[in-house]
């Protein structure tokens, strides 16, 4: 009973507090000039201000002063240094190298002072212990979940919905595993999700930003890591990869489509998710709500195939090929067969 009142009154302390500071991160980002200006790759037809990273981590901050979480000292520092990296570039816009390097410091000092992935769950039985390749396992993970967020961030309420909906599934995970340090974590972001949202819901008053979502993404990332998965009773990284699984084919698609015209990885261009939902006649509310049900559908898949060790990353296997099958029909990636050609829209 403790628990669940730890886990209710952090939630609801991150709800209130984001919610209160969010006006305030907006008039901040407004007087220091971090705007989203309209370009032809950005939906947004006028200028919207940034910041909503700075209201995300006053109310992370807030509820972890009421709520037991593990390593919440260099957990906290690595979230300030991430959306610190997001901050300067919604001002200033980094180039992909420094932006990377921050990043890559920031997690970094995670994994070296916090916690590690030790074990990986063996798709044919038993658990794999990972020695000294848990340092850049865990670094790979961390990194890869903080810019999947970052990449499916380009409408109103779309990257704090399905961060809401993951975290929700993983504090549900994470209860019924007995690990209420990583619960508490998890519904810590799930108030602080929900306390964002009406300003950032469509219509929006207040953007993510790059602060924003890269801080989700590394929250995301921090519940995993922090042991919510681990264990012979779970299946490891494979659970939060399906709960994530439409932002990382998301990811999947932009890398391939990249390649395949014969531009960086990392060039922006036109082609996500809710660019091509939108060009196929969706309203900004539709695509939204499609993401939210497919990110609902994959997440219940995860947390009902948790316990399956072998035959869950079947599953896996199969909604990833469903949804890389359902990413070929709308267009976020060529067929093999496809010219490959310079991207357009970059």
């Amino acid at each position: 009973m403790e628990n669940l009142n730890q886990l209710l009154l952090s939630f609801a302390v991150a709800v209130v507090v984001t919610a209160a500071c969010t006006p305030l991160a907006r008039r901040f980002a407004l007087k220091f000039g971090m705007v989203d200006a309209p370009n032809p790759r950005r939906i947004n037809k006028v200028p919207m201000p940034t910041g909503g990273g700075l209201a995300l981590f006053a109310g992370f901050c807030a509820a972890s002063l009421v709520g037991d979480i593990p390593h919440v000292g260099i957990t906290a520092l690595c979230a300030f240094l991430i959306m610190l990296v997001g901050l300067i570039d919604d001002r200033w816009e980094l180039s992909a190298g420094l932006k990377f390097a921050g990043q890559f410091l920031a997690v970094l000092l995670y994994v070296l002072f916090g916690p590690r992935i030790e074990f990986m769950s063996n798709p044919f039985g038993g658990m794999l212990y990972l020695g000294k390749l848990s340092i850049p396992i865990t670094m790979l993970w961390v990194l890869t979940l903080v810019n999947i967020m970052n990449f499916i961030d380009g409408l109103d309420g779309l990257t704090a919905g399905i961060t809401l909906i993951s975290a929700l599934a993983l504090t549900f995970l994470a209860w019924q595993l007995q690990r209420y340090d990583a619960a508490v974590l998890a519904a810590i972001v799930v108030g602080a999700c929900l306390g964002f949202l009406p300003f950032n819901f469509n219509p929006a008053k207040v953007y993510l930003g790059d602060s924003g979502a890269l801080l989700l993404g590394f929250f995301l990332a921090a519940i995993s890591t922090e042991g919510a998965l681990k264990g012979a009773a779970t299946i490891g990284l494979s659970v939060p990869v399906l709960i994530l699984a439409l932002p990382v084919t998301d990811m999947l698609c932009a890398v391939v489509r990249r390649t395949q015209r014969g531009v960086p990885f990392y060039q922006a261009d036109r082609s996500h998710f809710h660019h091509r939902l939108l060009d196929l006649g969706f309203s900004q509310r539709q695509v939204v709500f499609v993401a939210y049900l497919l990110t609902g559908i994959s997440a219940s898949v995860a947390v009902l195939t948790a316990h399956l060790t072998r035959s869950s990353w079947l599953i896996a296997i199969g909604l990833g090929l469903l949804f890389w099958y359902g990413s070929m029909r709308v267009g976020m990636v060529e067929p093999i067969q496809g010219q490959q050609r310079g991207s357009k829209d970059a």
